[in-house]
């Protein structure tokens, strides 16, 4: 005989739903147990939270790092270095970046931040849907599986606000403010070598780790579609970095 009570029709009523992780238990969880914080959250997903302190956070950043940083000594070396901006034009672009790098950085921060997620877990629910381990996931557990494991940045995001405030930080972008990347500690004179050293980060290549179990664990994502998902988007985003330095 089942141990669950029958309906008034004969029909055994559905399984409770187990609660979603709350935002405490994501933030210890991608620290100490992420396998089994992704499978709870396969059953329950959940991301609002977390989205919405990530968010806070990069707005915190935003605005300790934009009135702390020094805009002629950020743009200067590069407004020089191309050979379309004349000299004559330099101080007035600077002189206009200062008025506007603050209003467009808390609007990078506040919108930004959610519209890269969404992209982000619509590459995965995409991928997923045609690499599933078994039912193909749903939209809000590809979103918690893009935003979770971002999580493990927190004390990255912390350092580098209390940074800010401490002492001077010159021209320096927030990517490379904290002394846990290798570019924070090697220093060549190829541009963009440099940057791709900044991009060997080891809170980066932590996210990008949580990111592959929890493709694995929360979306049920083959091995494949997992690891296509991490690496592409890594790819993507340190050939950017790398080009774009100038």
């Amino acid at each position: 005989m089942s141990d669950q009570p029958e309906s008034l029709y004969g029909h055994q009523p559905e399984p409770t739903r187990p609660p979603a992780p709350g935002l405490l238990d994501q933030i210890g969880g991608v620290f100490t147990a992420p396998v089994d914080l992704f499978q709870r959250l396969s059953k329950a997903p959940s991301w609002g939270w977390a989205l919405g302190l990530l968010i806070v956070f990069a707005l915190v950043i935003t605005l300790v790092w934009g009135l702390k940083v020094d805009v002629d000594e950020m743009l200067r070396p590069i407004l020089e270095r191309n050979p379309q901006i004349q000299a004559s034009q330099i101080d007035m672009i600077i002189e206009m970046q200062k008025k506007f790098l603050l209003p467009f950085s808390i609007l990078g921060a506040l919108f930004g931040t959610a519209a890269a997620m969404a992209l982000v877990a619509l590459f995965y629910w995409l991928i997923g849907k045609a690499l599933p381990k078994g039912e193909a996931p749903s939209y809000s557990q590809a979103l918690s599986a893009a935003v979770v494991p971002a999580l493990v940045k927190l004390p990255q995001m912390l350092l580098i606000v209390v940074i800010c405030l401490v002492r001077p930080i010159g021209g320096l972008t927030p990517d490379k403010i904290a002394p846990t990347s290798l570019g924070y500690f090697l220093h060549t004179e190829s541009i963009k070598l440099q940057a791709f050293f900044y991009t060997l980060d080891l809170f980066y290549l932590a996210e990008a780790v949580l990111t592959y179990f929890a493709l694995r664990h929360l979306v049920r994502m083959k091995t494949a579609g997992a690891l296509l998902c991490v690496l592409l988007p890594m790819a993507f985003g340190i050939g950017l970095r790398v080009i774009g330095a100038k």
